[in-house]
């Protein structure tokens, strides 16, 4: 992908019963892809993998700990995050001509740093690559989450503990 990932948005069509991802780039370049029920979940099990890999994440602690620390490093990343942008409509889009690519493979890879490698194969052979930072792979994340929701696919699609809620940073609290 030629540029910096400018932007990213997840949409459920029903009529397709699939994801819409779209990644553009600072220079206004756009990829439109579709991701199945199936895609989504296997993708899951990889990003979930990743975001385990944490080093604040040691082997000596129980599970319980580790989901209440992945759960708070989410929400946290996902709170900075802003969702609310349209789509910039006016990218240069690469998939006009096809349509949507469908995603039919792919790859998920911790880089240097906080880095992640993001690799999506289609079944036209085209391979759209970004990288995405911590803050942005919990975003990612959360698309795919609320998007799968809102499909009703019926995913285990959790990151961490849900319950785990940050306190409001407005809010002061008094001892």
């Amino acid at each position: 992908m030629a540029g910096s990932l400018h932007q990213m948005t997840m949409t459920y069509v029903a009529e397709q019963d699939r994801l819409m991802f779209r990644v553009s780039t600072t220079d206004d370049i756009e990829y439109q892809m579709w991701f199945t029920r199936r895609f989504v979940g296997v993708l899951w099990g990889a990003l979930r993998q990743t975001m385990e890999r944490n080093p604040d994440l040691r082997d000596d602690m129980t599970r319980d700990v580790k989901d209440a620390i992945l759960g708070m490093e989410h929400q946290e990343a996902v709170q900075q995050a802003d969702f609310t942008q349209e789509h910039k409509k006016d990218n240069t889009n690469l998939t006009s001509n096809t349509g949507p690519l469908l995603v039919v493979g792919g790859a998920v890879t911790p880089g240097e740093g906080e880095l992640t490698g993001i690799k999506f194969s289609t079944k036209d052979g085209t391979e759209v690559r970004f990288n995405l930072n911590k803050q942005l792979l919990h975003a990612f994340c959360h698309l795919m989450v609320s998007t799968a929701v809102r499909a009703e696919w019926s995913l285990d699609l959790t990151m961490g503990d849900a319950n785990v809620v940050l306190p409001d940073a407005a809010v002061q609290q008094v001892h």
